[in-house]
């Protein structure tokens, strides 16, 4: 992941901890399609594989889950947001980019951003996102710990954020506060169930803090109901879920759209979609404190 400087903001008496990648890691993944220096589209894949649901590929790595949920997960989208002028959509999770491939053209006026844990499928997402002008180069965000982003234009033409506002950090990129107005939406697909508790925490709260007001939370997958699976199979596989790992597991739906009243986001629709999934769409209704910790 990222090593943490503390670095003074230009407003007096305020700090935070600002992402700086490691010195080993090349940075050019973190940089937008819209800056100099980007990795050749052409270039081959570095030596490694890409972990996904047909077993180890390189660079065109795909998801079988991804194929089939996307055009559902479209669908939500363009109805919410098919008439927004610009914005940022921020996807948290990213896979291998295959919805960022599949969405991002449907919605032409926003910038998406893509993120993940880790890089290991960055090399897919520029496979599946070649070509397309709405898409950025992927960079690593752990949601559980501070939000922000790379300052390329293209993400500072499209979030709310003034130049005033970004961290310039000798030898790497810099990267621009995620507060209060940056994003018209976050997506997140499949995260909840195969995370810790603490990452859906840190998604409805930070997304609560960046979202602007209207902005919206996506989150797609598999949940409960009132404490109970809405199939058998969901059952079994929470249940083998849980044998892999303690922390992972189906999430109540109940349980999620209260973090997100607590995150000042209203519960708006709860959309039924095919093989027993949901999507959950939560509204910032009004501007919030930050839930940073400035100490």
């Amino acid at each position: 992941m990222f090593a943490l400087r503390r670095v003074l903001l230009p407003r007096p008496g305020r700090r935070i901890m600002i992402p700086l990648p490691k010195p080993t890691k090349p940075i050019n993944a973190t940089l937008g399609r819209d800056a100099p220096g980007e990795r050749p589209k052409d270039a081959p894949a570095p030596p490694g594989s890409v972990p996904n649901d047909f077993g180890n590929f390189n660079k065109v790595a795909s998801s079988a889950a991804a194929e089939r949920n996307k055009e559902p997960i479209a669908a939500v989208l363009t109805r919410y947001l098919g008439e927004e002028k610009s914005g940022v959509i921020l996807e948290v999770a990213c896979g291998t980019g295959q919805h960022a491939a599949h969405c991002a053209p449907l919605l032409p006026n926003l910038w998406w951003q893509p993120t993940d844990l880790g890089t290991d499928a960055f090399d897919a997402v520029d496979h599946h996102t070649r070509g397309i002008k709405n898409v950025s180069h992927a960079f690593e965000m752990d949601v559980a710990d501070d939000w922000y982003m790379p300052c390329t234009e293209m993400n500072m033409r499209h979030s709310s954020l003034a130049p005033t506002e970004t961290i310039e950090i000798e030898g790497s990129n810099n990267f621009m506060l995620v507060k209060d107005g940056t994003f018209a939406a976050v997506l997140a697909v499949n995260l909840t169930h195969i995370s810790p508790y603490a990452a859906t925490k840190g998604l409805v709260a930070g997304a609560g803090d960046a979202l602007r007001v209207g902005g919206k939370l996506f989150i797609y997958g598999p949940f409960k109901r009132n404490g109970e699976h809405t199939s058998e199979g969901n059952a079994t596989f929470d249940a083998s879920l849980r044998s892999q790992n303690a922390e992972w597991g189906y999430r109540d739906i109940e349980a999620v759209e209260q973090l997100g009243r607590d995150a000042g986001l209203t519960p708006t629709e709860t959309v039924e979609m095919p093989a027993n999934n949901f999507m959950l769409v939560m509204t910032k209704e009004k501007v919030t404190p930050t839930s940073y910790d400035w100490d």
